[in-house]
Parts: structure tokens; C-alpha cells; sequence
């Protein structure tokens, strides 16, 4: 059963990509406490004391793990969350979610046919101020040049940029099982559908610096979309 808040439902291609993967639109005005039930997702004690948007996002994308695990044939549907706050998916099965301005996806892939990890991360595009008053946090002098030569809006690349590095993350938190920070990763190359970060630290034996990865990215009107399996 559906419910009106959760709309729009369609799947996610995305190059090189063997699994299964879904995006929505969500409505948070239209969102209660019986939406999860509805949609047959556990509603986490925790979530209570969020605000109904966060409430709203967390089950869009969980509604949305459900119906990719389902697709995979996979008999547990739910995604709970696990100690470090990520989600916990099932045995065998692997995956990520986002959200961004009422949208969300989720893609998932069983383990034995997975690399190490796979990361997907939505966002809507930065304004002028705002990537003008973030941007030391995310890119170095080098990185802001290669936007420069790339981008006519300075704020559209950065999304962009940010965007592959939050996938990063994702993609590589199943084997760091920490945080690292958004210059800890440098794009070295760039282009409109894909781009190449590269590791400056060593975060694990197998991840050293210089460690290569290539992100996937796809803009619809306002929003970005970027992919990475390490």
C-alpha cells in the first residue's frame, strides 16, 4: 500500500551499476504517523523526537530500500540503523541512501556481486552565497580552478563536487568506519558526467593515499546526483 506523501516513483540507471536502485519525490505536509505503517516500514523509536521532516526523508528512503530489496528477492525488507547511525542492511545485501530538497534514492546491491562498498548522494544546488561561504571547507585552490575551467556557475560545480565527495564517503564507510574530511579527498579530473577523486591521507591498509576513485554524475534541473563504488 502507498500513501500520497511519497510520489513519483521511478528507477535509477546509472553506468557500470549491477543492482537495483529507486528515486521519489516526498511530501513532508503530507506525511503522518500512519505513513510508515502504510508503507510497511518499522518506525524506529528514535524518530519520534525528529522533525517531521526528518521523519518524512527517513522513511521515503527507507520505503525505497524496501521495494530495491524486495526486487532482489531478499525476504528482509527492513533497514534499521545501525550503532554508528548508518544504515544496517541485511544480510548479503548492501546499499545507500539520500535525500535532498523532497527527493530521495536508494540503490542496493548484493554483497557477492559488490566491490567493497557503493555510495549515491543527491543535492539540490548550493546558492551563490551559500557555496561562496562553504567552499574552504570542501575544495582546495587546485580543485577550485578545475571548477572554474568546467563550470559557468561557480555554485553548480561545487554541488557537484560535494556531492561526489558525501558518495565517497559513503562508498568507503563500510571499510573506514570513521569520518574523514572533505579535503582528504582532491578532484584531479572533471568533466559534466564524471570525475576522479583521489585520496591524500591513508584511512585504512587497503585505502592509501593516492588512492583513485571515479564518481558518476547526473544533473536534472535544480539537483545533482553523483555515484561511486570503491
Amino acid at each position: 500500500m502507498q500513501t500520497p506523501f511519497v510520489s513519483h516513483i521511478s528507477p535509477v540507471v546509472i553506468p557500470d551499476f549491477v543492482g537495483v536502485g529507486y528515486q521519489c519525490r516526498f511530501d513532508p505536509e503530507l506525511f503522518t504517523a500512519q505513513s510508515a505503517e502504510q508503507l510497511g516500514i518499522e518506525y524506529p523509536e528514535s524518530l519520534h523526537r525528529a522533525v517531521m521532516k526528518r521523519q518524512a526523508e527517513f522513511i521515503a528512503g527507507r520505503y525505497l530500500a524496501k521495494r530495491c530489496l524486495v526486487a532482489l528477492g531478499c525476504s528482509e525488507t527492513q533497514v534499521r540503523i545501525s550503532q554508528h547511525r548508518a544504515p544496517l542492511w541485511p544480510v548479503g545485501m548492501t546499499g545507500s541512501i539520500s535525500h535532498s530538497n523532497n527527493r530521495a534514492v536508494c540503490i542496493v546491491q548484493p554483497l557477492e556481486i559488490a566491490e567493497q562498498g557503493i555510495g549515491i548522494d543527491i543535492e539540490q544546488r548550493m546558492s551563490d552565497s551559500t557555496a561562496n561561504s562553504v567552499k574552504g571547507t570542501i575544495i582546495n585552490d587546485a580543485e577550485y580552478n578545475l571548477i572554474m575551467n568546467h563550470y559557468v556557475s561557480f555554485a553548480e560545480g561545487l554541488t557537484a563536487v560535494f556531492s561526489a565527495k558525501e558518495s565517497l564517503f559513503k562508498a568507503l564507510y563500510p571499510q573506514v568506519k570513521a569520518y574523514f574530511d572533505f579535503l582528504d579527498a582532491e578532484v584531479v579530473a572533471m568533466g559534466r558526467e564524471n570525475l576522479t577523486l583521489v585520496l591524500r591521507k591513508r584511512l585504512t591498509a587497503n585505502l592509501s593515499a593516492g588512492s583513485a576513485f571515479t564518481v558518476h554524475l547526473q544533473q536534472q534541473e535544480e539537483m545533482v546526483q553523483a555515484f561511486t563504488q570503491s
